[in-house]
């Protein structure tokens, strides 16, 4: 194993995982599994050579050589490990999942080589095109106890009888492809794709009208659709039912000429798009991260068999979509928001138990009421390609929904956690800026692929990826802010002129203590790092938590390291007790626990651990480790009466303060503190800037010191009214 080796054998390795698992059938999660136990073992194997723990024992290839030649092929190279800087290296093993992945993914995209034909066909080919009629739409609720309607299958009935019944759309022999989404959701979220109950109502309503139904769907680069009609449960269901189901990418692919003034240009279509005689659309009703929501219209989107669907992206992902619906236009649009899919979609919904269906003659008029209904006041101005659609007449987009309309109101509506439309469009642009980079379109799919698709399934990333797009989604809507509230603007003025204040004292204890002259550039960094995150955060905090949190802040540094360097538990390079730089740089820190904490707090809300139960939890857990580490290490011995005294009343202000929070934050608080803080402990006394009392690197008991320290800041404030697991302002 060595950097020079290990990528092509990686990338071979890759070619064979897919070439296997389709002899073999392994399923997608078993793949991964296999995939990521190579990669670590590569890895692990080759950072115990390039650490020289391993002696380079290869026949042949070694020549005498150790570990870390091998890793580089000094003899060949020339190129040492003293010569290669540890961020360079730190990035070669970060590649190594990659190399597998480009190697699965080639042999993968090789195989799925379509045979297209060389036949090219235009609009007037389009069977089920027709002129484009007045809009009409219907909302159908349920219960309804006014129109007896007290499931899905009879809502679904009423909305599209209210349109003059599926006879209007069918006739006797007609040949119907009903467009689902399967390919774009995760089996185990039932949010993310068209539920078969509405599904199959369409299916035996198509058939009372002599209609002949297909189920249809295509291949995406994350999902594939045989694979997930298994998992979701549609073979079994069509079987039932007795419907064909149908991948597009699988049929006979041609060349539909969109025209040469649009982006589409000449495109690969199915060739069974052009022969359908009615095409109904059957979208979940879902949010999306780009284009705001994904209803009808990106619906038609999914019916390209391209996998490779990143390229739309590149050419403009809103035109596509207007396209697309221009010319294979829906003869009827059905939304199934039985149960919706919110947040940051399409593939990381929360569950929405809304017990709607939308139906339309108009696919931009049925996304428009569903827009609206998921609270964008005016999808015409807000969402691109409906604005799109209704400028160049594809439909009406300015329509207007009542809700009393409804039967009764549901708490969601038109209240739906949802992207900004402001961060979706930058989403979008950048995205398409990115994929102007050659040979960046592999990248953007794999990550796709592995990111949005498989993390959302597996037990406990499904929880990470979406809090972590809505954390990005809050930071480029914060970062995208115009026009602050002019008490916003005095706020953040305030706020940023007294951290500015802690964060010269800080710096100037950090210089005049000797600090600077002997610190390591990890710990320098990781400082600078600090001042710039919690110069953000303070920003965003209300005056009010900020100033108490830098008052407690300098209390608690003031009582610790006071007391704990007179008892001789540690001491600075500089002796003071205590110096100037702890003392300022402790609610720089705490800013920063507390602003990532918030972050992090995402993801263990999405664990479900929002509740009261169970939340002083981590505080007797980090107390019990705390205590029993003090002791194991020998610092308890060492320990003065006031040291026992501070910890204890600690002890009480964290105990108040986590029984007026929740789960999710005081274990995100605990997570953070004591990981951020044992970091930077762990730097300066490999820096030399500080020492402990038994020489070892860093006593276990000073990371859980950390969150102890901070919950005591928090109780602090907590008793003065600021409630610090609230603190960041919108």
């Amino acid at each position: 194993m060595s950097f020079l080796l290990d990528p092509p054998l990686l990338f071979a390795i890759g070619i064979a995982l897919y070439l296997a698992s389709n002899r073999l059938r392994i399923k997608r999660l078993a793949k991964i599994t296999i995939g990521l136990l190579i990669v670590l073992t590569f890895i692990a194997f080759s950072l115990l050579l390039y650490t020289d723990v391993f002696r380079c024992v290869f026949p042949v290839v070694c020549n005498g050589m150790s570990g870390s030649e091998f890793m580089f092929h000094s003899n060949i190279t020339s190129i040492y490990k003293s010569d290669v800087p540890l961020l360079v290296v730190i990035l070669l093993f970060a590649l190594y999942p990659v190399w597998i992945y480009l190697g699965y993914a080639s042999a993968f995209l090789l195989s799925k080589r379509t045979r297209v034909s060389k036949d090219v066909y235009s609009y007037k080919d389009v069977k089920s095109r027709k002129k484009i009629i007045e809009p009409e739409y219907s909302v159908v609720r349920y219960p309804d106890i006014r129109r007896d309607i007290n499931d899905s299958e009879g809502a679904v009935r009423s909305a599209i009888d209210a349109l003059g019944g599926m006879q209007s759309f069918v006739k006797r022999g007609d040949k119907v492809l009903i467009k689902v989404n399967i390919c774009g959701g995760v089996p185990e979220l039932t949010a993310t794709y068209t539920t078969k109950d509405v599904a199959g109502v369409v299916v035996d309503m198509v058939r009372e009208a002599g209609g002949e139904p297909v189920i249809c769907d295509a291949d995406m680069i994350w999902t594939k659709f045989w694979a997930n009609t298994k998992e979701q449960g549609w073979d079994t269901w069509a079987q039932e039912k007795g419907v064909e189901l149908m991948n597009l990418s699988d049929t006979k692919i041609v060349h539909f000429d969109f025209g040469d003034k649009n982006v589409l240009k000449r495109e690969r279509v199915s060739k069974e798009m052009l022969d359908a005689d009615v095409i109904i659309s059957v979208p979940a009703m879902k949010t999306h991260l780009m284009t705001g929501v994904t209803l009808g219209m990106k619906n038609m989107y999914g019916t390209l068999p391209e996998i490779d669907k990143a390229r739309y992206h590149q050419i403009g992902i809103d035109e596509v979509l207007y396209w697309i619906n221009y010319a294979f236009t829906p003869n009827l649009t059905v939304i199934d928001g039985s149960i919706g899919g919110e947040t940051v979609g399409p593939l990381s919904c929360d569950a929405v138990d809304f017990r709607t269906i939308i139906a339309s003659t108009s696919v931009v008029t049925a996304d428009t009421i569903a827009a609206q209904m998921i609270g964008f006041k005016n999808p015409c101005e807000e969402i691109d390609h409906l604005k799109l659609a209704h400028e160049r007449s594809l439909g009406d987009a300015s329509q207007k929904f009542d809700f009393t309309e409804l039967p009764y109101k549901h708490s969601s509506d038109g209240n739906w956690k949802r992207p900004d439309p402001d961060v979706a469009r930058f989403y979008t642009w950048g995205t398409h800026q990115i994929l102007k980079i050659p040979g960046w379109a592999t990248l953007f799919n794999i990550g796709a692929d592995f990111f949005l698709y498989d993390t959302a399934r597996l037990p406990l990333l499904k929880y990470f990826t979406p809090a972590f797009l809505q954390i990005i989604h809050d930071i480029a809507k914060w970062s995208m802010e115009k026009k602050p509230a002019p008490d916003s603007t005095k706020r953040k003025r305030t706020n940023l002129a007294i951290f500015s204040v802690l964060a010269l004292l800080s710096i100037f204890g950090f210089v005049s203590g000797g600090y600077l002259a002997i610190s390591s550039l990890e710990f320098a960094l990781g400082f600078l790092f600090a001042l710039v995150l919690a110069a953000l955060f303070a920003m965003r905090m209300q005056t009010k938590h900020f100033v108490a949190v830098s008052s407690a802040s300098i209390l608690i540094a003031y009582l610790v390291e006071r007391f704990a360097v007179l008892a001789g538990m540690w001491h600075y390079v500089d002796g003071a007790a205590p110096p100037l730089f702890a003392l300022f740089s402790m609610p720089i820190f705490m800013i920063v626990i507390i602003g990532l904490s918030h972050g992090l707090r995402r993801v263990f809300a999405y664990v479900d651990l929002s509740g009261r139960r169970f939340r002083i939890a981590p505080f007797v857990l980090i107390l019990f480790a705390f205590a029993a580490f003090l002791w194991f290490e020998g610092y308890l011995a060492i320990a003065t009466p006031e040291i026992i005294a501070i910890y204890a009343a600690f002890a009480l202000l964290g105990l108040f303060y986590n029984s007026r929070q929740t789960l999710d934050w005081n274990l995100a608080f605990a997570t953070v503190a004591t990981a951020l803080g044992g970091t930077m402990e762990l730097l300066g006394t490999s820096a030399g800037l500080w020492s402990f009392a038994f020489d070892e690197g860093m006593p276990v008991f000073i990371s859980f010191a950390w969150a102890l320290n901070g919950w005591a800041v928090c109780g602090i404030a907590q008793i003065f009214g600021a409630d610090l697991g609230d603190a960041i302002a919108g």
